[in-house]
């Protein structure tokens, strides 16, 4: 939701008219973002003494809408005091965020007027329902970018399924996605779920499954680079945000071809993920010893 100039059926304080002149709105709003959602405030100040009287009689109320054009969600806030918060889970926002703020009556107000009516609308009054807007603010906006991402862990970025096709592959991938996805056939889709009981085992799959899979995106990216095309439509899935962000703490900027210079794929692959074939050796060691103890 975007405030546009538009007309209503009665005046209305804004930075886009002069229904009301001589005297101002304006809300801020600071938001800040925690593990599990984004923290809020907002300050709101009139200058209307007539808007102020309303509120400060309960006939309204400043209030905020917050809109998130990828997820959908949309909600209002309200409030009659001129500082309050609120809070939005960081799982109902992504990406950029609509915030609109406006001043709405909470009852009805048979004989509305204004002081700083302009003088087109001396003498008039309006009736106004609960739900009007009686003044709007200037649009904002925020980037839900979360202080820890839940999908900052690399492989997180990575969905394993299992394959409908009798026969398909045993493992294939499709990165057009926001998490990339690794299918599996039947029989070893089955044996991945069985084996990731076994919390000792997952550094054994995370080098099974997700390390090739990983090379693969890996190999796809560092092709994209050289192909704005191909750079801009995996720019748009969200994986990929997450492995730029994790590339560049190593040093490899990943829409630049030459920023991976000597390193090769598997090597990246297993330095992203802390080195989980190393881990997954010495856990089927340990069970190869285990077997010949028996």
């Amino acid at each position: 939701m975007r405030v546009k100039p538009r007309s209503y059926p009665h005046p209305v304080l804004s930075t886009f008219g002069d229904d009301i002149v001589g005297s101002q709105l304006q809300i801020t709003v600071a938001v800040k973002g925690t593990k599990s959602a984004y923290v809020v405030d907002v300050r709101a100040k009139t200058s209307n003494a007539d808007l102020a009287a309303l509120i400060g009689s309960g006939d309204a109320q400043y209030a905020v809408h917050v809109e998130c054009p990828l997820t959908r969600f949309r909600a209002l806030f309200s409030s009659a005091t001129e500082q309050f918060t609120f809070e939005i889970p960081s799982s109902d926002v992504d990406g950029s965020v609509e915030v609109c703020s406006f001043v709405l009556a909470t009852k009805d107000i048979g004989s509305y007027s204004d002081k700083g009516f302009h003088p087109d609308y001396k003498g008039v009054k309006f009736t106004v329902r609960p739900g009007d807007t009686l003044a709007v603010y200037a649009d904002q906006s925020f980037e839900a970018e979360k202080k820890i991402d839940p999908l900052r862990k690399i492989p997180s970025i990575f969905v394993v399924i299992q394959a409908d096709d009798p026969d398909a592959p045993p493992m294939d991938l499709n990165l057009m996605t926001n998490k990339v996805t690794v299918s599996l056939s039947k029989p070893n889709y089955e044996a991945y779920q069985a084996l990731r009981n076994d919390q000792n085992l997952h550094s054994v799959l995370n080098a099974m499954v997700i390390i090739p899979a990983l090379v693969a995106v890996l190999e796809a990216v560092k092709k994209a680079a050289a192909d704005s095309d191909e750079l801009a439509t995996l720019r748009s899935r969200r994986w990929f945000g997450v492995l730029a962000r994790r590339l560049k703490e190593v040093g490899v900027d990943p829409e630049l071809p030459s920023s991976f210079g000597a390193h090769s794929t598997p090597a990246l692959a297993n330095k992203l993920i802390g080195q989980p074939l190393n881990e997954s050796l010495s856990t089927l060691r340990g069970y190869g010893d285990d077997a010949s103890h028996d």
